[in-house]
């Protein structure tokens, strides 16, 4: 076990080093390179030789190499994202203040949704071809095929606007774990998230515990008495479970970036508003940044999807060892 954990961690050290130097790359395609941000300190004042005093002073004459070297050596041991120079403030200073509340509204919507998409799915599967798994099949394909800024707009009209039982966005300037506290303000944005996630991940439990009702051992199962919630829960649930912890894994990006579009339209102060803030004012180092930061969450969540794999289907590191 101890041989996997180092190789998935190596694994996603090596992805992490890729995203680092795309990022780091990136404002050498700006219009002035990695000098523009000069031109937005120094104004009117910025012409050939205050530009270069400015960039010899913040390190922007030195080799690609060395500056991506100081990149490395800043986020890893300083955990500096970068500065902002149009507002002359860290990156994290910025932005870590709305960590904490894009975390718990995709925490949350990724609890709700594997509490009501597992279930589902393997109720579906149970029931296969009955008038319930092709309701749940219908509304499913309909939730799946909505454009997420559509959906959230739907449920603006019915919660907010059409019956006003919801506010329309979580009230500003609260502490993050207000979702738990004071939830009532929170609750369309995470319904919203969960609702987008819910249709994919039901459907794929479905199909993934008819694959598994097929095997023989299921059928040797039956054949030797066993009820069907035994099959079905013990038998059927555990050789099911991995497939969906490789797609949870898989769709935490995408779960990320729900959120942050979710942030948009729901007003809700998290990264994907300062996202938005901030490529409005092209501050770029900002959204790299947030980039980044987002890219490593993404590596976590795949990480903890692979250890997850890893106990519960015991296999996966004995042939990885070979």
């Amino acid at each position: 076990m101890l041989n996997y954990i180092l190789r998935r961690l190596v694994q996603s050290l090596f992805v992490l080093l890729i995203v680092m130097l795309i990022t780091f790359t990136l404002p050498y395609f700006q219009p002035h390179g990695i000098l523009t941000p000069a031109y937005s300190v120094l104004g009117t004042h910025a012409n050939a030789r205050t530009v270069g005093i400015w960039g010899a002073q913040n390190g922007m004459n030195h080799p690609y190499l060395v500056r991506f070297w100081n990149y490395i050596d800043q986020v890893f041991i300083h955990f500096n994202l970068g500065t902002s120079y149009k507002q002359n403030l860290s990156v994290w200073a910025i932005i870590s203040i709305y960590v904490p509340r894009t975390l718990w509204l995709a925490l949350s919507s990724l609890i709700l949704t594997i509490l009501i998409a597992i279930p589902l799915g393997m109720f579906q599967a149970s029931r296969r071809n009955t008038t319930f798994d092709y309701t749940a099949t219908g509304v499913a394909f309909v939730l799946y095929g909505v454009p997420l800024f559509l959906l959230c707009m739907i449920m603006l009209q019915i919660f907010t606007f059409s019956t006003h039982l919801l506010p329309a966005s979580p009230p500003n300037g609260v502490a993050p774990w207000a979702i738990f506290t004071d939830p009532v303000g929170f609750l369309l944005p995470v319904m919203t998230l969960t609702l987008a996630s819910l249709a994919f991940l039901s459907r794929f439990m479905r199909g993934t515990v008819l694959e598994v009702l097929v095997q023989d051992y299921i059928r040797t199962a039956k054949a030797k008495g066993c009820s069907s919630r035994r099959v079905l829960f013990k038998h059927t649930f555990r050789n099911a479970l991995g497939p969906i912890i490789t797609i949870l894994g898989l769709y935490i990006p995408g779960l990320i970036g729900g959120a942050l579009i979710i942030e948009d339209v729901f007003n809700y102060s998290g990264l994907g508003l300062q996202t938005l803030n901030a490529a409005a004012l092209g501050d770029v180092p900002t959204v790299l940044g947030i980039t980044l930061l987002t890219a490593v969450l993404t590596l976590l969540g795949n990480l903890a999807a692979d250890l997850g794999l890893g106990l519960v289907n015991p296999r996966i590191r004995i042939e990885g060892t070979k």
